[in-house]
């Protein structure tokens, strides 16, 4: 009889402490999990979540439409607004737009599909988070005369140097 007594008390206090634990509030909340599960992995703060990009298409941006000038060849991404590029001689393009890009600068490389024939770094006339203009000038000549030419603007990842949210154009022949 003394130890069913026994028993019977322990689980009371047993039972009691659970209780009480639940009604106090905890400094740090947790999700319930179902018993034999294992905990999460901790997640970052919401300000260090970072946006995962699209996956880039290896095919030339077709244009968005008119701008404001009634110009039917302006490209756009989320890092690049309003670029035209107009031929100026046989080899000679001039690229201008806008960009919203860290510190600036960008990147662009010329391909003809199998080959880079040239790049270089564009300074925009303001860092992100504003929209900066800019303006420049590729002299590329083709490798094979009946190869077309994508230029390809992107901007270098601070982490690892991958492009990042690339732009394709191909540049026009007249």
């Amino acid at each position: 009889m003394k130890k069913l007594l026994s028993i019977f008390l322990l689980t009371i206090l047993l039972l009691q402490g659970c209780v009480s634990s639940q009604n106090t509030p905890s400094s740090q909340t947790q999700p319930s999990l179902p018993p034999g599960s294992e905990q999460p992995a901790q997640q970052s703060p919401p300000d260090t979540i970072k946006p995962e990009t699209p996956p880039q298409s290896s095919e030339p941006a077709q244009p968005t439409g008119e701008d404001k000038k009634g110009d039917s060849s302006a490209y756009s991404n989320d890092i690049f607004q309003d670029v035209t590029v107009a031929k100026e001689a046989a080899d000679t393009y001039t690229v201008k737009g806008k960009a919203r890009v860290f510190e600036a600068t960008f990147q662009y490389v010329v391909e003809d599909g199998h080959n880079e024939l040239t790049k270089g770094t564009v300074q925009s006339s303001v860092a992100a988070p504003e929209w900066g203009d800019f303006q420049f000038t590729v002299k590329v000549k083709k490798d094979q005369p009946n190869s077309t030419l994508t230029l390809v603007l992107f901007e270098a990842s601070a982490k690892d140097g991958s492009r990042r949210m690339e732009l394709p154009i191909a540049l026009p022949e007249k």
